[in-house]
Order: C-alpha cells, then structure tokens, then sequence
C-alpha cells in the first residue's frame, strides 16, 4: 500500500474516533447534593446564558452546558479539539477557569482532570466509544499516525520556548521562578555592597515566598495589586513612625501581661482588620463583577486579605527588630533573629489575622448575624494572639523559658490549625454560595 493511502486512511481514523470520543462529567448538584455524571461529544460549551454560547463550531453540533451562577461569564468556557490536543479554553474575560486548581486560559485536558468555573467543580472523565468496527484489538497510538516522520524537526522542537501552546505565564511556577531570579542576582549584588539591603530583599522574599504558598492554597484569586495595598496600609504606617506600644521590661510581671494583651493582642488584631474592613465596605459601592473581584463576599475573600494584611505587617515589624539587632549586636544575630521570625508569622500574626479574616468574610455571607460573627473573630484571634505575646515576654525571664518556649510551640501549633480549619471551611462555603444553582 502506498504512502498516501495509508495516511488518508490513518486520518480517516483518527477523525472517527474524535467524532465518538465523549467527555463524562461529574459533579454534586447543589442544590439536591445528588451526583450528576452526564455523557457528551465534543465540544462542550459552558456558561451561564444558552443564547449566548455557540450552537456550532466548525458545522459541528455544541454541547451547550448552563451553569446558573453570578461567578460564571455568559460564555465561559470550551472543550474542543485542537489538532491531535485536547484543550479547554477560557472565553471569558472577567472570570477565571481552573484547571486542577491553577487558573487557566489554554491548556491541554487529560483524563481526571478537575475543572473549577465559578463555584462548580468539575470532573472530567474520558469515555472511549469508538464503533466496533474501526479499531482492532492490536490498536496504538502509533498505528494512527504513520504520518509522523523522525527525520523532520519543527521549529517548537528545536525551540520549545516559541510553542504557543503551553501558555506558560499562566503556568503556576513560571512567574515565581523569574521573581525567584531576579530576588537572588539582587541578593547576591547587595552583600558586597549594602548588608542591610541585603536583609530587606530577602526579608520581603520569605515574606512573599510564604503568602504566596498561602494564597495558591486557598484555591481563589484576589489582585495581586489588591493584596499588596493591604500589606502596605498596615506596614507604611510603622515605617512612618507609627509604633503600637510595647510593654517596657522594667514593668513587674502582671503589668507586663495585661499591657501585653491589650497592645500585643487586642490592640494589633483591630490595627491589621481595618484595612480588610475598608475593602469591605469599598466592596460594595462596585458594580458586579468588580464587586466580587475585588471586596469580599464570602470567607475566603476575608482570609486572603487578612494574611496579606498580617505579611505587610509583620515584615515591617521584623525588619524593625532586625535593624535593632544589627546596630547592637552584629549583623550575625540580625540574620538569625530574621529567617525564624519571618517563617514563624505565617504560625503566628499571618494565622491571628487569617482567622479573623474568616470571619470577617462570614459575616459577608450572613449579613443578618454580622456583629455577632465580627465579635466572635476578633475575640478569638485577640486571645490567641494575648497568650502567645504573654509567652513571648516569659520568654525574656529565665527562670520561665523553658516552659515559655514549649507554650509558644503549643498556642503557635494552635494558631496555625486554626487557620487550616478556617481555609478548608471557606473552600466547601464557597461551594455552597449559589444553592439554588442547577447545571442543566
């Protein structure tokens, strides 16, 4: 058989198994929490109004998918083929799809994948259909494409970077890397140059290395400009010359306690929410879909702007106390006093405020229990962040620092469950935020 018969009969092949190749969905319906696992061909369409998706791509029907929910675009997502790849593409320009939990705007589908637009989460199974008759029991991949020639290169092979198809900005450790980069070439220039900027750079990237790991595992976008204005309204401030008071260290022990939780506990977790609170009262004068972008309207909103409040804060704070070490000690014991208390804020001020975030979005969501609710979240986050301030000052006096220490492991292991806790109940709230929304 010649060449040519054997590649249009490959191609022949090949468009019959796409055109039987179906996609089961599955997911639990909101409302009744009953599974629903429809069977469809490609390509698939969803999106929130039916008139408004394509009846036809390519003189092919579409499996027209609404999804009643405020989170999802008119026309917001597709499945189709695309060559040989199997793509989801996003349609939509104010709302995200994830794919796996990384936002997406092209890329390719595999088998098992989990699909997230607005507040339905999506399981995509492949179901191979293929007629009796059109493959064998011997079947391969490589039986359908005797086209391909080993002897010929293409550009993307030669040059992956210039494929347009991995879409690699969207790729959830592509940024991240050249921040990473660009971080260390500067740490590397200031050591020999300026020892103290030096510690600023790598004070900021472990605080931004740590609310990022934060973010990615809440599952949700907020603005990168949104989240940094947050941590820069608690942190300039202190820069500025703003100082929340300290318990001096002549004081006897009960005073410095009770100056302790007052400063240190209640006084801070009020200081770190009201740029949060601003953003939720700010949230509401904004037309939909800015509003729910940007304010907050269910727990997680309130989480993802508290920790990033608390970051802006405590690096501000630790730089602070660094600087102090510097000047009186050596820059040795800067830089140990730094790498701790930067990576213990994501167990200590980024968990205190991150809790009380939860609640500050909870309160979003009931309106009608709202002070109730705020009371609850700053006396909770308030009282833990009392005790671990009270541990830390018997830190101080060594006959307590032994005992001191083990407790702030403790109320620090505490916190951070708290915070977990808070972050997995927001994820299954948000699942829960349009009960009355049926996929059809």
């Amino acid at each position: 058989m010649s060449p040519l018969v054997t590649d249009s009969s490959a191609n022949n092949r090949i468009r019959l198994m796409k055109s039987n190749f179906q996609i089961q969905l599955s997911w639990k319906d909101t409302a009744t929490s009953k599974p629903r696992e429809p069977r469809l061909s490609l390509p698939i369409a969803f999106g929130r109004e039916f008139a408004q998706m394509p009846s036809k791509i390519h003189n092919r029907p579409v499996s027209r998918m609404v999804l009643n929910s405020h989170k999802v675009s008119r026309y917001h997502t597709l499945i189709d083929w695309e060559g040989d790849h199997l793509l989801v593409i996003n349609q939509s320009s104010t709302h995200d799809t994830f794919v796996n939990g990384k936002r997406q705007k092209r890329c390719i589908l595999n088998n098992g994948d989990t699909l997230q637009i607005g507040s339905y989460t999506i399981t995509v199974t492949f179901v191979n259909s293929p007629p009796q008759h059109s493959l064998s029991k011997n079947f391969t991949i490589s039986s359908l494409l005797p086209s391909f020639n080993n002897h010929h290169l293409s550009l993307t092979e030669l040059f992956p970077v210039a494929s347009k198809k991995f879409n690699l900005h969207q790729n959830g450790f592509f940024i991240p890397g050249i921040i990473t980069v660009m971080f260390v070439v500067a740490m590397l220039v200031t050591r020999k140059i300026n020892e103290l900027f030096f510690f600023y750079i790598l004070a900021a990237y472990l605080a931004g290395a740590s609310h990022y790991l934060m973010h990615k595992f809440c599952h949700k976008h907020k603005p990168w400009w949104l989240l940094v204005s947050v941590g820069l309204a608690t942190g300039l401030p202190l820069l500025g010359g703003f100082h929340i008071s300290t318990p001096k260290t002549g004081l006897q022990i009960v005073d410095l306690i009770i100056k302790a939780i007052l400063a240190k506990g209640f006084f801070e977790e009020l200081f770190k929410a009201l740029p949060v609170l601003l953003v939720y009262l700010l949230g509401t004068l904004l037309p939909s879909p800015k509003r729910e972008l940007i304010g907050i309207w269910e727990p997680m909103d309130g989480i993802l702007l508290g920790t990033a409040s608390a970051t802006g804060f405590a690096l501000v704070e630790t730089m602070m106390h660094v600087h102090h070490e510097i000047e009186s000690v050596s820059h040795f014991a800067g830089l140990t006093l730094l790498i701790p208390q930067i990576l213990g804020d994501i167990f200590g001020q980024v968990a205190y405020s991150g809790y009380f975030g939860y609640f500050i979005g909870l309160s979003a969501l009931k309106p009608g229990k709202r002070w109730h609710l705020l009371g609850i979240g700053y006396l909770t986050s308030g009282v833990i962040h009392s005790v671990a301030a009270v541990a830390t000052i018997l830190q101080d006096k060594q006959q307590h620092t032994l005992l001191a220490s083990i407790f702030l492991a403790v109320i620090g292991s505490v916190a951070y469950v708290f915070l977990m806790a808070a972050i997995l109940k927001a994820r299954q709230l948000s699942g829960r935020l349009q009960k009355s929304a049926v996929l059809h």
